[in-house]
């Protein structure tokens, strides 16, 4: 058996062992519920602003058909991932920065507890003046509700870890590196990927808004374009491609955490 046929084996075995679960139908049910209730609240005159699941899916073709959607998702999506890959990049050097050097911590954690609770979208208008772009302004804005999620679950992964691992590790003589990429990296993992995957649907989130206050495209633009133009069914199409970027993206880090802890695959 080649490589790629093996490889192309265990990914079946693992989706028909999703597809047998019963987790995976309890899923589907609920899904399938949410549309019938909301089919028939239009059947007995309810939301009758909103269209039904089934006018939704008559209409849906044409709007995807309009040019512009899929540059849409990928405009998005670029923002969301350039914020979200900076903020990933200094909040991991920063937090385990601050992990191991007690005084660190106390010097600049204040300020991060400052900044913390502010709204990304507080930001706004002071990016707009910063930035002499509205792309670096929105790109700004998904690092900023990106950064402190990350950085706080990282904190918290190495406060975690058992003192007598650092502790065995300095007394068998191994080096500041040695001791992060063996101790400190993989004990912090688990609560790094939760920090990742909340921080990409909070940018997804935060893109969105930044969209529709100041973008000329994107998701974000074009639902508040359909609000604009009176098409609801653009608005709940953009509200569904919406909900289906940030579950992918969430799915996506949940599949890199697996392939990152693999002690933790069930």
């Amino acid at each position: 058996m080649t490589a790629g046929s093996e490889k192309a084996s265990l990914l079946w075995v693992r989706w028909s062992s999703r597809l047998r679960s019963p987790v995976f139908w309890q899923g589907l049910l609920g899904i399938a519920t949410f549309f019938a209730v909301w089919q028939i609240a239009r059947w007995i005159g309810w939301m009758t602003i909103i269209p039904s699941p089934v006018e939704l899916a008559a209409g849906i073709p044409e709007e995807i058909e309009r040019a512009g959607y899929w540059q849409n998702w990928v405009d998005s999506g670029r923002r969301v991932f350039t914020g979200f890959g900076i903020a990933a990049l200094l909040a991991i050097v920063i937090g385990v920065a601050m992990g191991m050097s007690n005084r660190l911590r106390a010097l600049i954690f204040p300020l991060f507890e400052i900044m913390r609770p502010i709204p990304p979208l507080a930001w706004l208008p002071l990016a707009i003046l910063f930035w002499p772009s509205s792309e670096l302004t929105m790109i700004f804005l998904t690092f900023i509700g990106a950064f402190f999620p990350i950085l706080l679950n990282i904190l918290v992964g190495i406060e975690k870890i058992d003192p007598r691992y650092k502790q065995a590790a300095l007394s068998l003589g191994s080096s500041r590196g040695a001791m992060f990429r063996r101790v400190m990296m993989p004990g912090a993992l688990p609560s790094l990927f939760t920090g990742l995957t909340i921080a990409i649907g909070i940018t997804w989130e935060v893109v969105i808004a930044a969209e529709m206050a100041s973008g000329t495209n994107g998701l974000g633009y074009m639902t508040w374009d359909s609000y604009m133009t009176h098409s609801m069914v653009g608005i709940v199409l953009g509200m569904l491609s919406i909900g289906l970027a940030g579950m992918a993206s969430s799915w996506v880090m949940r599949l890199v955490g697996e392939k990152a802890m693999p002690w933790r695959r069930r």
